[in-house]
């Protein structure tokens, strides 16, 4: 059975704690401040997952950013891998969502971090592809595809999921 450690989500409680200065009460889905949201399942092996919305306009790329850091912290392994990312994310939605609005999910999981980013619904699919050299944009999934441990998407009636997972490097030993 494999549990996430109580040290990791004390953390991360303990940092929106100070952030928001509120009190948890665990239930499994509260606000945690103006916007934010604490989801848990019940189930000992999913993690916590904390969620943000976002309007889909290009100032809230850096909030993004903000929100991944305060849950995060800038020691955090994955830290810079992870703000690149979101933010790479969140720009693919400011460009290409239809709707007006998205949200950055952060879990801390046994090794690592999983964000999601999501939005309701784009006219196109998520694709990694090749940019000219020249290009001004068109490189944030091969971004993804390049950094991430494990990455892919969602997509139902009316929303649109892009997930990545980091892995923790291993500890070196001396």
């Amino acid at each position: 059975m494999i549990v996430m450690r109580p040290r990791a989500v004390a953390l991360v409680v303990g940092r929106l704690s100070r952030l928001v200065r509120g009190r948890w009460a665990g239930t499994d889905a509260q606000a945690v401040g103006p916007a934010w949201l604490l989801t848990t399942t019940g189930d000992p092996l999913e993690p916590p997952t904390f969620s943000q919305p976002f309007a889909a306009v290009p100032s809230q790329v850096r909030a993004a950013r903000a929100f991944v850091t305060a849950l995060l912290g800038a020691d955090h392994p994955c830290h810079d891998d992870a703000i690149l990312l979101t933010s790479e994310l969140a720009g693919n939605v400011v460009r290409h969502a239809v709707n007006h609005e998205f949200a950055v999910s952060v879990a801390l999981v046994p090794g690592g971090v999983r964000i999601t980013v999501g939005d309701r619904g784009s006219a196109t699919f998520p694709c990694v592809r090749e940019a000219d050299d020249d290009a001004l944009s068109g490189r944030g999934l091969a971004m993804v595809d390049k950094i991430a441990t494990r990455w892919g998407f969602q997509r139902t009636t009316g929303n649109t999921s892009v997930w990545f997972h980091l892995a923790q490097p291993a500890p070196t030993r001396a």
